[in-house]
């Protein structure tokens, strides 16, 4: 009873998240300051950041944002020589902020660093473009309208890239029609760390065209959404994953913990080091050994056979639209089996630790065909043993893992991450950037 009373639930949540999507929108209206004098400021923009709802403030200080679905948002106040403000905001009908006055910058002489792009490498620009842009083939087909705003700056001795906007950086994404206005307001690319690091803040433009180009750019949006990190909490809200023998997204727990049968780094590196270009057999036979031990992965994952519902990641908060993720990290399912084939190892391996530190993550991937079971068996003797699962390569090859770093993950109904400095993502949603991002408002098939 209490399951179905819980599934309901969930049913109801998203009809109740479609409603609100589809039909409910609302204004959001204020007034814009100077801190220090405390008059009204004109033309200075406006907007929710991550969706195409914008404007600029009239003669008189005032905006209206119109057409506004609910949900958890921030809002960005910009203008040329002020500080950028921003402020979080819960839309769920129509919404009067208080006045926001915002600060004139103020740089002192010991502040100032010029930066002429021009003297750096072209190299570096283009390894600005690439991290903010993106590889993939939607990323590739965006151009920096006005790359004059982008200020670069490299530190030789930190081996350290940094780069910040003077001014929005207009990029047009020809694959999906979109013109995005990017404030960056910090960069940073560290080779030492293998770190990459960017804070900045995006308008959507929908971009003109003719009815072929807006049905192509539609198909490709509906491509981009597909599998996304944003369908992907739609559909948790929509109790839409794990759905046997249909497409969609598959949903299970990956666990890891540290390999102990690899030893330190700095010892394989100093043993392969030691034996290379030595030509005795024992010499060879412990070059082969400590490079095939440096081969052995870090860590031991598994990815439990057990597929997930909606119920047990995510549940209700007391703030209306607003939800949290959950992840179960009281079981270490590396201890499920007895033992593991991992890639580097021979044959299967026992793994189990009662006393090791684990680390779970919600393995998530979208395919076509979700099977009814993970499992698969092998011979022991007379016997059938069950064995971890391992996904072949066209299931894993979009996968991504989703941890939570600290805290409570939350997210609203248009499936836009609320805190995502909580949250750490690995794989495939990891490696995408600016040329495949949608706005948080874009609904599939409503275009």
């Amino acid at each position: 009873m209490v399951s179905k009373t819980v599934n309901s639930t969930f049913l109801i949540l998203f009809f109740l998240l479609v409603s609100n999507l589809t039909f409910a929108q609302f204004t959001i209206t204020g007034k814009i300051l100077n801190l220090i004098d405390n008059k009204p400021l004109e033309s200075v923009t406006v907007f929710v950041n991550k969706t195409s709802y914008g404007t600029k403030t009239d003669g008189h200080g005032n905006f209206t944002i119109h057409n506004v679905r609910p949900g958890h948002y921030e809002l960005i106040v910009s203008m040329i020589s002020f500080k950028t403000y921003k402020v979080s905001i819960s839309v769920q009908s129509d919404t009067k902020l208080p006045a926001i006055a915002i600060e004139e910058k103020t740089i002192s002489l010991s502040e100032v660093k010029i930066t002429n792009t021009k003297k750096l490498d072209s190299k570096y620009m283009d390894m600005f473009k690439r991290e903010i842009l993106g590889t993939s083939k939607f990323g590739k087909q965006c151009r920096i309208v006005n790359p004059k705003v982008i200020q670069l700056n490299f530190d030789q001795r930190e081996n350290k890239l940094t780069a910040y906007t003077s001014d929005f950086m207009v990029i047009d994404n020809n694959a999906l029609g979109y013109r995005l206005k990017y404030l960056v307001e910090n960069f940073e690319r560290n080779e030492k760390t293998e770190l990459i690091s960017y804070v900045g803040y995006i308008l959507f433009e929908t971009m003109e065209g003719d009815d072929q180009q807006r049905r192509d750019w539609n198909e490709k949006r509906l491509e981009a959404y597909t599998g996304s990190l944003q369908h992907f909490l739609r559909s948790v809200l929509g109790n839409n994953i794990n759905r046997e023998e249909e497409l969609g997204f598959l949903v299970t727990t990956d666990t890891r913990l540290p390999n102990k049968y690899r030893l330190p780094d700095t010892l394989i590196r100093k043993k392969i080091r030691m034996y290379s270009g030595k030509y005795s057999q024992t010499d060879k036979d412990s070059l082969f050994f400590w490079t095939n031990m440096f081969q052995q992965p870090r860590y031991i994952e598994v990815i439990d056979t057990t597929k997930l519902r909606a119920k047990q990641i995510v549940r209700l908060t007391d703030q209306n639209g607003l939800y949290a993720l959950q992840i179960n990290n009281d079981i270490n399912y590396i201890n499920k089996w007895g033992y593991i084939k991992v890639p580097g190892l021979k044959g299967r391996t026992n793994f189990r630790c009662d006393t090791c530190q684990f680390k779970n993550s919600l393995y998530v991937t979208y395919i076509k065909y979700i099977p009814k079971k993970l499992t698969k068996t092998y011979k022991s003797g007379n016997s059938n043993i069950e064995e971890s699962f391992v996904p072949p390569p066209d299931m894993d090859k979009m996968a991504s893992l989703i941890s939570i770093l600290d805290g409570n993950v939350f997210f609203d109904w248009n499936g836009a991450i609320v805190n995502p400095m909580n949250l750490k993502l690995e794989r495939h949603w990891a490696n995408l950037r600016l040329g495949d991002l949608l706005p948080i408002d874009y609904l599939p098939h409503t275009d």
